[in-house]
C-alpha cells in the first residue's frame, strides 16, 4: 500500500512539473501569418550618395502581396549631415512604423503583442529612423536598434482604397553598433486586417 501511494505521489509530482513546463512553451505556428525568412545581410551603406538635402539611396526593398493591398517596405540611406543614416520608408505612404518621440523606430523583443493598443507613435507619412552614422557622428542619437542585437520593429500597412483595414506586421533585424549595417532576418504580417499577433509568431 505504501509503495502504491509513493508511486502515485511521484506520478502526480512529475505530471505537475511537466504541465508547468508545457505552459511556458509558446506555440508560434500561426496559419494566418505570412512569414518570410531572409537572413540577408544588407552590407555597409557605402559609398554614400552625393550629399544633398533630398538625396537618398534605396538600400533594400521587399513587397508583400495581399488580397486587399500590395505594399512595399524600403530602407534608404539619407545624406543630411549629422542625420546621415538608415530610414524605414513605405512606398506610396500606404504604411507606417512605430516610432518613439524622437522619430526613431521602436524596438521590441519576441512575444510583444502587435495591435492598435501599442504605446508609441505611428510614423504616418514620415520615415522612421533606424540609425545614424555613428562613425562620422559619434555623439548622434543612438536610437533603439544600433548595437542592440536581434530586435523586432513593428509596422502596419493598408490600402489607399480601404485605409480602415490595417495589416500588422514585424521585421526582425539587427543593426550594427556603427549604424551602417542592417541584417534582415525575418519579415511577417497577419493576413487578416485589424488582427493582432505577436512578434516572433509565424
Amino acid at each position: 500500500m505504501k509503495k502504491s501511494i509513493y508511486i502515485i505521489t511521484i506520478a502526480v509530482i512529475l505530471t505537475t512539473l511537466f504541465s508547468c513546463k508545457q505552459e511556458d512553451v509558446v506555440t508560434l505556428d500561426n496559419p494566418n501569418v505570412v512569414s518570410v525568412q531572409l537572413d540577408s545581410t544588407l552590407g555597409s551603406y557605402y559609398p554614400k550618395p552625393t550629399a544633398t538635402l533630398t538625396n537618398f539611396k534605396n538600400m533594400y526593398s521587399y513587397e508583400f502581396p495581399n488580397l486587399d493591398c500590395m505594399f512595399s517596405i524600403n530602407m534608404n540611406w539619407f545624406n543630411t549631415s549629422d542625420s546621415d543614416g538608415v530610414y524605414f520608408h513605405f512606398n506610396n505612404t500606404i504604411g507606417d512604423v512605430l516610432v518613439d518621440g524622437n522619430g526613431f523606430v521602436q524596438s521590441f523583443n519576441s512575444g510583444a503583442k502587435i495591435d492598435s493598443t501599442l504605446s508609441g507613435t505611428w510614423s504616418n507619412s514620415s520615415d522612421g529612423r533606424l540609425s545614424y552614422d555613428y562613425n562620422l557622428y559619434p555623439s548622434a542619437n543612438k536610437g533603439n536598434l544600433a548595437g542592440q542585437g536581434d530586435k523586432y520593429v513593428i509596422f502596419r500597412a493598408f490600402s489607399n482604397a480601404l485605409p480602415a483595414l490595417k495589416y500588422y506586421g514585424y521585421i526582425r533585424l539587427r543593426v550594427s553598433a556603427n549604424g551602417r549595417d542592417v541584417k534582415i532576418i525575418n519579415i511577417a504580417y497577419h493576413k487578416n486586417p485589424n488582427t493582432g499577433f505577436s512578434t516572433g509568431e509565424y
